[in-house]
């Protein structure tokens, strides 16, 4: 990935700590709001350890996480809170308590127009490995 449009994803996704995401499969299709943190490209959402959208993603890891101003296709992994990358602060939450995390590995970040409709920016992220080679980096 280009350096240009790493920082340009980074600088989208650092501010955000809420985000909805939406997972389909043997569940249905899923959709919730959850707490959120980025670490460089990848997005980690606090998701209750009872969610149907865990099952979803056992089956099928395409997942999408948006907030209004954005939209992050990629594949979600389901991490346990002591496999978090120790720069992760969404482990020491209060409501982390029988949660898990949803590691989201970006595939494509769609950015909306400030003002209409549509989006402006459409950044597609080609490695699929970049949220390891993160985790990595800080170690």
């Amino acid at each position: 990935m280009l350096a240009h449009l790493k920082q340009r994803v980074e600088e989208v996704l650092a501010p955000v700590r809420l985000a909805n995401l939406a997972t389909s499969g043997p569940a249905g299709i899923q959709a919730r709001v959850y707490p959120c943190e980025a670490l460089g490209v990848c997005l980690y959402l606090l998701v209750p350890g009872t969610s149907d959208q865990l099952f979803n993603l056992e089956h099928e890891s395409t997942a999408v996480a948006s907030t209004a101003h954005w939209q992050l296709r990629g594949h979600g992994y389901v991490r346990p809170l002591n496999q978090a990358p120790p720069a992760l602060k969404l482990p020491a939450m209060a409501e982390a308590v029988g949660c898990v995390l949803v590691e989201l590995r970006p595939t494509r970040l769609q950015i909306n127009h400030i003002q209409g409709w549509g989006y402006g920016e459409t950044i597609d992220i080609d490695d699929v490995d970049v949220c390891m080679k993160v985790v990595e980096e800080e170690v």
